[in-house]
C-alpha cells in the first residue's frame, strides 16, 4: 500500500509520514529474460508477454507449498459457499512467510516472489504471462471462462515493497491470499474469464496495475479485487482509528465500529458505485462466517477526489477507476490500524499476523470473486 500522501497524510489523518527504514543491501539487480508479446487467452490483450508456460523464459526456481489433503476432501467446487471450505490458511501462511523479506524491484528476493507468482498460477491451472511495460514485470494469470470467456472477473495484489522492510501484511498477506484464492478456484468451472495478477510497483505511484489497466482491450472487465494489506487485526478495544472525515461520510459503519468498542477485527472495503453489488456479495458472505465487514461506496466525484477521499484510493484499484472499469478493495485498513506499516514503528513481519482473520477475507472472497464469476 503505497505512503500516505502530502496533506491527506498530514492532515487530513492527523498522521505524520515517516521516512522508509534504510535499505538491507538487498540491491542485486534480477535479470529477466526476454520474450515474444503475445496476446493473452480469449481476445484478451494486455501487452503481455509469454512466461514459462510458453518455454520462452527461464521455469521459475521456487515451488509453493503442498496441499493438504484433508481440507481437500472435505471441500466442494460446485457453489461459491463450498469453495470456501476449499481455502487453505497453511499454504498462505507458508507463502507470506517466504515472501516477507525485503523486496524492492529488481532485487533478488524481488525475482524471487515474482516466480513464485509464476508458478503457483501454473500449478493452479493458468495460463501465465509476465507484462513487461518498461520499468517493471506484472504476472498475470488467465484461466479461460467455460460460457462467457469474452468476460473477465480479475484478483490481484502488489508484490513490489519499499526496501528494508519485510512488508508482511503490505503486501505479502494480499499476493500470498491472490495465490490462495487463485488454487481453490482453478478448481472451479467459471463461466467467465478469471484472471489473478500480481503487480509490481504499487509503491511507485501504481505503475504495474496502471500498465495493465491502460493497455486491457479486446474484453470486458466486469469487476476488479484488489488484496493490499489483509493480515492485521487486533481484538484490542480503541484499536481502530477511524478518522472523523470518514465517519461523518459513512456514519453508519461509524456507529458499528462504536458498538465494536473501537477493535480493529473487521474487513473494509472500498469500492465504486459500479463495483457496490460485489462488495456487498463479499460482506454477506464474510458476515456469514461471523465477521463483520465495512462497506465504504464512493460515487464517481468522490473515488478519484485526492482532496477528500483519496486515502481510500491509494492502491491499485484506483488504476481501474481511472479508466472507469468497477473495481474494489478488500483491505484491513492498513495505516489506520497496523503499527508496523511501512516498518514505521517496528518491522511489519509474519509473526503480527492475525491469521483467522486473513483466513475470513480468503474465504469470503473467494465466495465473492466465484460469484463474479458467474458460479
Amino acid at each position: 500500500m503505497r505512503a500516505v500522501r502530502g496533506a491527506v497524510g498530514v492532515m487530513w489523518l492527523g498522521l505524520g509520514a515517516c521516512p522508509s527504514p534504510a535499505t538491507s543491501g538487498e540491491s542485486d539487480a534480477a535479470t529477466t529474460s526476454g520474450s515474444t508479446e503475445t496476446g493473452a487467452p480469449g481476445g484478451i490483450s494486455s501487452s503481455t508477454s509469454s512466461s514459462s508456460s510458453s518455454g520462452t523464459t527461464a521455469a521459475p526456481t521456487t515451488t509453493g507449498p503442498g496441499p493438504d489433503a484433508g481440507i481437500a476432501s472435505r471441500c466442494g467446487h460446485d457453489s461459491p459457499e463450498a469453495l470456501m471450505d476449499c481455502v487453505d490458511p497453511v499454504r498462505w501462511a507458508e507463502d507470506v512467510a517466504f515472501m516477507a523479506q525485503s523486496r524492492p524491484p529488481g532485487s533478488i528476493h524481488w525475482q524471487k516472489v515474482q516466480d513464485r507468482c509464476a508458478t503457483e498460477l501454473e500449478q493452479a491451472g493458468f495460463v501465465v504471462q509476465r507484462q513487461d511495460y518498461g520499468s517493471g514485470i506484472n504476472v498475470i494469470g488467465t484461466r479461460e471462462g467455460t460460457a462467457a470467456a469474452s468476460e473477465v472477473v480479475l484478483l490481484a495484489a502488489h508484490y513490489d515493497h519499499v526496501s528494508g522492510c519485510p512488508g508482511a501484511d503490505d503486501n505479502a498477506s494480499g499476493v500470498a491470499g491472490a495465490l490462495e484464492v487463485a488454487r481453490v478456484l482453478g478448481q472451479a468451472k467459471l463461466p467467465r474469464t478469471l484472471m489473478v495478477a500480481c503487480w509490481d510497483e504499487e509503491e511507485s505511484g501504481l505503475r504495474g496495475s496502471r500498465a495493465f489497466a491502460q493497455t486491457f482491450t479486446g474484453a470486458k472487465l466486469a469487476v476488479a479485487f484488489n488484496f493490499d494489506m489483509i493480515g492485521y487485526a487486533s481484538a484490542a478495544e480503541h484499536s481502530q482509528i477511524f478518522p472523523g472525515p470518514l465517519a461523518e461520510r459513512f456514519p453508519g459503519l461509524a456507529d458499528e465500529l462504536t458498538a465494536n468498542k473501537g477493535r480493529a477485527d473487521f474487513i473494509a472495503v472500498v469500492a465504486d458505485a459500479s463495483a457496490e453489488p460485489f462488495a456487498l456479495e463479499l460482506e454477506a458472505q464474510a458476515e456469514g462466517l461471523g465477521r463483520l465487514t465495512g462497506v465504504m461506496t464512493l460515487t464517481d466525484a468522490e473515488k478519484l477526489d485526492d482532496d477528500a477521499f483519496g486515502v481510500l484510493s491509494m492502491s491499485d484499484h484506483r488504476s481501474f477507476w481511472e479508466r472507469g472499469f468497477p473495481a474494489l478493495h478488500v483491505f484491513d485498513t492498513g495505516v489506520f490500524r497496523n503499527p508496523a506499516y511501512h516498518c514505521t514503528l517496528g518491522l511489519d513481519t509474519p509473526d503480527k499476523l492475525d491469521h483467522a482473520f486473513a483466513t475470513d477475507v480468503l474465504k469470503a472472497t473467494t465466495a465473492a470473486v466465484a460469484a463474479a464469476a458467474g458460479l
